[in-house]
């Protein structure tokens, strides 16, 4: 027998600003006693609620259980900047095919997504805003650049945006020019996780507060949790950086770490200040830069702070460095503001690949585990779960065959090797690209 034991246990946290703004969700199901189902799917983010949905579809007379080690719109895919990329063309000037076939996989998760959402009238504020990527000085401007060459390349339409415009949209001249690509969609990403959980097909159960601890193979698998075990024929790794301690995709992926924070409601007068009221969503061209949102209840949302994710966890000090960044950020762009209220603080995981290549298939006989990469995460992710919850069910189509074309995560060096290779290019942006936060 084959056991899995699970070196690290996930915990993201005490705060997910975007979680708190949301109603006290129902008592969590925890898997308890023996559970046997078909399909077990552990991580209930955007790529395991969209593996398990399939699943649940096309193999309705099975049964599978969707496990996670929190509630559900609280983890990693409830705790990004809420953008659902119609397509991301960071680097796409440099290999044109990989560029479109990433856009045809981004395009076809927006559009799971929002079928998903109108069909069961999920409300998680969407809207079909769309994005402008955006620069503040000379560095930016150079990354600007870059993006409008790949998106050339891959014949994306898109317009730019002087400071004047800019202006218009946000209420300040931080910005010296930027470029909008419509086709993205915005959302509240904590309401959007908890509908997607709340909506899935009757043979699907979803376990919350459920650590998996360990996963036994024989003629099977056995996952263990605190209260109880589920007993599966195939089992799907969805847990994103966490796979790797279940001994599953490590070494492939590179865990940084980035920080929001959320701020109360605006008032009418402060709302006047950033543009007039009308929601935005702004993405930098910069590594170094901020993301940037003012959402439909009012509220404006910084990211920024890049640090190496290795440690899975979120300590006080990065949190506090994190806020002191957001305050700037907030006080470079709408000085009156710099004292406004925050109602929460917080980190979340981005996983990248050294080669742009991913962790999707069948690892082992029955285990399979697929993870978003990249800074595409919601769409190209529910776009990887669907496709590989159709692999399983023996679907093809095209845009599988895109998935599976798609180089396969090249290892990575061990730390401390990679660790400091991480944090030379990160101190490397914040030097040369101060500016640009």
């Amino acid at each position: 027998m084959a056991t899995r034991k699970a070196q690290k246990l996930p915990d993201d946290g005490a705060r997910n600003g975007w979680y708190e703004t949301l109603p006290p969700p129902p008592p969590a199901q925890r898997a308890e006693g023996a559970v046997t189902v078909d399909y077990a799917v552990v991580g209930a983010g955007i790529v395991g609620l969209t593996v398990a949905r399939r699943l649940g579809e096309l193999r309705p007379t099975d049964t599978a259980a969707l496990i996670d080690a929190e509630r559900v719109g609280y983890g990693t895919s409830g705790r990004n900047a809420g953008f659902l990329l119609k397509g991301h063309s960071h680097g796409g000037e440099k290999d044109l095919e990989l560029g479109r076939r990433n856009d045809r996989l981004c395009a076809a998760g927006l559009e799971h997504l929002r079928d998903i959402v109108m069909r069961h009238q999920i409300q998680c504020d969407w809207s079909d805003w769309g994005r402008i990527y955006v620069a503040a000085g000379g560095p930016g401007e150079t990354h600007l650049k870059h993006l409008a060459d790949g998106l050339d390349g891959i014949g994306t339409a898109y317009s730019a945006v002087d400071q004047d415009a800019m202006e218009a949209v946000t209420g300040t001249r931080f910005y010296s020019q930027g470029i909008r690509a419509d086709g993205t969609a915005l959302v509240q990403p904590a309401a959007l996780m908890r509908g997607l959980g709340s909506t899935l097909p009757e043979n699907v159960s979803l376990y919350e507060e459920s650590p998996v601890s360990e996963i036994h193979s024989d003629d099977g698998f056995r996952l263990i949790c605190p209260e109880g075990e589920i007993a599966a024929r195939q089992v799907v790794l969805a847990n994103h950086i966490f796979a790797e301690e279940l001994g599953v995709a490590r070494s492939r992926v590179v865990p940084v770490a980035l920080f929001a924070s959320l701020t109360r409601p605006l008032t009418k007068d402060e709302l006047a200040l950033a543009g007039g009221g009308g929601e935005f969503g702004l993405l930098p061209a910069s590594p170094n830069g901020s993301t940037v949102r003012l959402t439909r209840d009012g509220r404006i949302l910084m990211r920024n702070t890049l640090v190496y994710g290795r440690a899975k966890r979120f300590d006080e000090a990065q949190l506090s460095e994190a806020l002191a960044n957001h305050r700037e950020g907030i006080k470079r762009r709408w000085p009156d503001l710099a004292d406004i209220e925050l109602d929460g603080t917080w980190g979340g995981t981005l996983g990248f690949t050294r080669n742009g290549g991913v962790v999707f298939g069948e690892m082992a006989p029955g285990l399979h585990a697929v993870m978003t990469t990249d800074a595409a995460p919601l769409t190209r992710g529910a776009t990887a779960g669907k496709l590989l919850a159709e692999q399983i069910c023996g679907v093809d189509s095209a845009l599988l065959q895109d998935m599976l074309a798609l180089p396969k995560a090249a290892l990575l060096p061990p730390d401390p090797f990679l660790k400091f290779i991480v944090n030379r290019r990160i101190r490397k942006a914040e030097t040369a690209e101060a500016g640009e936060l």
